[in-house]
């Protein structure tokens, strides 16, 4: 049986009545929703974030002020809330602003259990994370340009992590010793570059000594081992990797062939 209107509905059940105090105080945007998904109160918060007046929203189903390619699985989810069969505790949704534009929320959800006839309630708390959705699709892009840059580059590259594996080949990379990514990945890099006789001159041996030498930036000659056991002699250049805050994550290796 639905609401004909959200007052009625606020009137007739007590758990309705009860949080209406502290549920305008909460600065996080709520709204409470009946069993046929009809909003019965929007706060002061939720209004605001949307742009709509409560009056707007009251008594009107939930669907109205998503995305309508997310209304039927918004829909099926929650008659699976009522039903205690859907886990999850929160999801994204985009919500429709009174401007005519969309914002991104993370919402959580509560059922509120209710004895009278119209069923539980349905607390959606909305946290808009617009922003932040956008500056991890800028990162992930720029992420997606970085590597292609590295990929792309006409000179022979390897990246190795702090340990001295092999982490990353670029195509020129992979040209050149015969080896795809996927198949030196992981290994260790002395099995294709010789450090320790490379770095021995600089009084170099051990492995922790390996990592701040390079790691601080190297370059001499060595003989590279590529696929089949070729040798070839190549000129190499080392630098850091580091990240913002200057943490050392690995090191880069341009090989040259002499």
């Amino acid at each position: 049986m639905e609401f004909e209107h959200a007052q009625t509905a606020s009137s007739a059940n007590p758990a309705a009545e009860s949080c209406s105090a502290p549920f305008d105080w909460v600065p996080v945007a709520l709204l409470l929703v009946d069993a046929t998904g009809r909003i019965v109160k929007a706060n002061s918060a939720e209004c605001r974030l949307l742009g709509y007046p409560a009056e707007e929203m009251q008594g009107k189903p939930v669907w109205d002020f998503i995305a309508n390619e997310e209304e039927q699985i918004s829909r099926e989810r929650f008659r699976d809330f009522l039903d205690g069969l859907e886990m999850t505790a929160s999801y994204r949704r985009h919500f429709k602003t009174k401007a005519n534009d969309y914002l991104i929320c993370e919402l959580s959800v509560q059922v509120i259990p209710n004895s009278s006839e119209n069923g539980p309630f349905v607390l959606l708390a909305s946290v808009d994370v617009t922003k932040q959705v956008a500056e991890a699709r800028c990162r992930g892009e720029l992420a997606r340009w970085v590597e292609a840059s590295f990929r792309s580059l006409p000179e022979a590259t390897i990246i190795l992590d702090t340990l001295g594996h092999i982490r990353y080949l670029n195509h020129s990379a992979e040209r050149l010793l015969g080896w795809s990514e996927s198949e030196a990945s992981g290994t260790i890099a002395e099995v294709l570059i010789p450090w320790s006789d490379v770095l021995s001159s600089d009084g170099i041996q051990s492995g922790y000594e390996f990592q701040r030498g390079v790691s601080r930036g190297w370059s001499g000659s060595a003989t590279v081992t590529a696929r089949r056991g070729i040798a070839i002699r190549m000129q190499i250049r080392t630098e850091p990797v580091v990240d913002a805050n200057g943490l050392v994550l690995g090191i880069a290796s341009c090989l040259r062939p002499l």
